[in-house]
């Protein structure tokens, strides 16, 4: 091989080691469940946070549906539909992000409001708030279908609305009726759920309506719709709760929804009565505070709070404006409105999950 044809090749390889390092997607997915029986689909842009409909979007789902969650795979996508008891399950495009269903749907409880997946992805939680009771199912890795587990469902108090599961797969449920919070272990061979010691657990304030554990994994926190607080447990070995010191906490009027954020020590809570988001910086022992310039107002009526994956933008849906509010995380980690929000919506958004 002549010099100059060396070198020729090896500038050739390095061209193309190059692009192959600067390929990263500029852009990642939203999907919004919306009150009218459908689901959006969006392109979010990386750096703007601007979202663009994908062609073909919105797609058809049951009747009300309030809860969606991706596999982390990023191949299908789950959706709660609570007027109809049942659980859509899509595949994803994955050169488009376009949404296409696999029928028949998978039957629930009474209105199936909220969808976890286990920590390995193997297992759908579903909590049917109308019959007391979770629902488990085991995913198949190679088509996504599911199978009820036996003993599924699993009986959960009265009025089970909200779930979230720890890194090691203990499931969390609020129970608004009760005004307790249940935590179950999860077999990690056959997806049975086993009540931890002592639960439930007081939930500290009136009608617990959301649930959300932090990056870290050590502390859980409740929104408590009727007594406008926030309550803050710290998590034990065992996954058992024991409250924070002086948990709950003042938030803003009738917070509804909490989410933590993916990284470092925050968590978002949307406020319904004062229609704002308010940020809150955690201490190392789970106190909550508000950080700097929170509350941000947001549309009318809010109902869900949803942090983007990549947390430089928190998403917020709003219930009596029937549009969907974005607002980007600075520098600084303060929230402000993104100049493109809010933006309409086909009907009114009941829930939002991004992909990385």
């Amino acid at each position: 091989m002549s010099r100059d044809h060396l070198w020729t090749t090896v500038l050739l390889l390095a061209t193309l080691a190059g692009l192959c390092a600067c390929s990263t997607a500029p852009t990642h997915l939203a999907y919004v469940t919306l009150s009218n029986g459908q689901v959006a689909a969006y392109r979010v842009d990386n750096s703007s946070g601007l979202l663009t409909a994908i062609p073909g979007s919105p797609y058809t789902a049951g009747v009300f549906p309030t809860s969606i969650v991706v596999h982390p795979s990023g191949k299908f996508a789950y959706v709660a539909n609570t007027g109809e008891g049942d659980v859509s399950l899509f595949l994803i495009n994955a050169a488009t992000g376009a949404l296409r269903e696999i029928l028949p749907r998978i039957p629930t409880g009474t209105n199936p409001t909220s969808l976890a997946l286990g920590a390995d992805g193997n297992e759908l939680f579903v909590a049917n708030s109308g019959s007391g009771t979770i629902s488990v199912f085991s995913i198949s890795s190679g088509n996504a279908n599911v199978v009820a587990i036996s003993g599924s469902p699993f009986s959960c108090g009265t009025s089970p609305v909200a779930l979230a599961i720890s890194p090691s797969n203990v499931l969390y449920v609020v129970d608004s009726a009760s005004n307790v919070v249940f935590a179950f272990s999860v077999d990690t061979t056959t997806g049975g759920l086993k009540a931890v010691p002592g639960s439930p657990f007081a939930a500290g304030g009136s009608n617990p309506s959301s649930v959300a554990i932090d990056a870290s994994g050590k502390f859980l926190y409740v929104t408590d719709l009727l007594s406008n607080t926030i309550s803050a447990f710290s998590i034990g070995s065992n996954g058992g709760l024991v409250a924070v010191s002086g948990s709950p906490f003042p938030a803003g009027t009738g917070p509804i929804s909490v989410a933590a954020a993916p990284s470092g020590e925050s968590i978002y809570v949307v406020n319904q009565g004062s229609n704002t988001i308010s940020k809150f910086a955690l201490s190392a022992s789970g106190v909550p505070s508000v950080a700097g310039g929170s509350p941000v107002p947001v549309g009318r009526g809010p109902v869900f709070v949803a942090p983007d994956a990549g947390g430089n933008f928190v998403f917020a849906g709003n219930g009596l404006s029937g549009n969907l509010s974005e607002l980007s995380v600075s520098s600084s980690g303060s929230l402000r409105n993104a100049p493109q929000s809010p933006y309409a919506t086909p009907a009114t958004p009941t829930s939002l999950t991004t992909t990385k």
